[in-house]
């Protein structure tokens, strides 16, 4: 990169696309955009921190910016939605900025492939470590947006894929281990958002609530319980936990908190009323909802406990997820820094 203006002209290069929906994008002071007919618009944002949530040691500048917009894609398929456009603000240090190239390549590979247009955004130097934050907006039909406040006592939890691949790579990395689970190192790195699951589950009014898990199941899922009032019983013997957690961990009960704590799979959870429990059971791996793996894991109830179940025998749930301002007591992730 030789200096910020020629990636500002490189990014409008790349990033140019001829769409309906988009009267001006990259190279003025702001976008402006045309909102489909009829649809409620869905904004949210992302950032990544260097050292945070990545180290650059072992994450490659491609996987910073796939990871950049597909945090912000899962959120987006968790309120059911589909995603349109993306601005993207990038902070480089002197000793990153070969990078930039890197990170945009990595991020516009995963916009192409979801129809996302990039239409704008900054940079910057840094200081002090590499900074990313996308900005993505989408759109959904009205009332059809999927809350996490919508669980009833009697629904059917679900999750979507496997649990506990990226926290078992993350681990992986951190103890400077191989990775005897190839996939493990993608679930990490290059996450794939649930889309057609999200738009699906809220086209057909499947989900009553729904959120993405990024911290953690049991963090998550407690969030989700707060949000709806309710408590939940869940099934340690029915969670859905990845390969590569049982290979990287000691004993079976530390591959189970990987999956119950580790975080960073973005993965699906979502509620479904009873009498459509079986429904979404038998879409298990369909083409409609992305050929993704569905697993019942327990079910809402009407108390405000967050229950465990184990063998039979019942225990509350402990909450450990990622949380950024809590103190190092608080954090029970083998790692305290949420590393990409």
């Amino acid at each position: 990169m030789h200096s910020e203006r020629d990636f500002i002209r490189q990014i409008q290069q790349q990033a140019r696309r001829a769409r309906p929906d988009i009267q001006l994008g990259i190279g003025d002071d702001a976008a402006v955009l045309i909102p489909a007919d009829g649809r409620h618009l869905v904004a949210m944002s992302d950032a990544l921190v260097e050292d945070v949530h990545f180290r650059r040691r072992y994450v490659p500048a491609e996987a910073i910016g796939h990871k950049a917009l597909a945090v912000n894609l899962s959120d987006c398929a968790a309120m059911g939605a589909t995603p349109r456009f993306g601005l993207v603000s990038l902070a480089l240090p002197p000793d990153a900025q070969f990078m930039a190239e890197g990170i945009l390549a990595g991020l516009l590979a995963l916009a192409d492939q979801v129809n996302v247009a990039l239409v704008g955004g900054d940079t910057s130097a840094s200081r002090h470590g590499l900074f990313i934050d996308v900005c993505l907006i989408g759109d959904v039909p009205p009332g059809r947006a999927v809350r996490r406040s919508g669980a009833r006592a009697g629904d059917v939890v679900f999750v979507s894929g496997s649990l506990g691949a990226a926290a078992a790579a993350l681990q992986a990395f951190e103890r400077q281990r191989p990775l005897p689970d190839p996939d493990a190192r993608n679930r990490l790195l290059f996450p794939e958002p649930r889309l057609a699951l999200g738009q699906y589950l809220a086209e057909q009014r499947l989900a009553t609530a729904m959120l993405d898990l990024s911290d953690g199941l049991s963090l998550d899922l407690a969030r989700l319980c707060e949000a709806s009032r309710v408590g939940v019983s869940l099934d340690a013997l029915a969670l859905p936990i990845a390969t590569a957690a049982y290979t990287v961990a000691d004993h079976p009960e530390a591959a189970r908190q990987l999956a119950l704590d580790g975080g960073e799979d973005y993965e699906l959870l979502f509620t479904v009323p009873p009498e459509r429990a079986d429904t979404v059971a038998a879409l298990s791996e369909a083409p409609a909802v992305g050929g993704v793996r569905l697993t019942r894991i327990g079910n809402i109830t009407q108390d405000l406990e967050l229950k465990l179940c184990f063998a039979g025998e019942t225990q509350p749930l402990p909450i450990r997820g990622y949380d950024h301002f809590a103190g190092p007591g608080d954090i029970t992730r083998e790692t305290a820094d949420n590393g990409v």
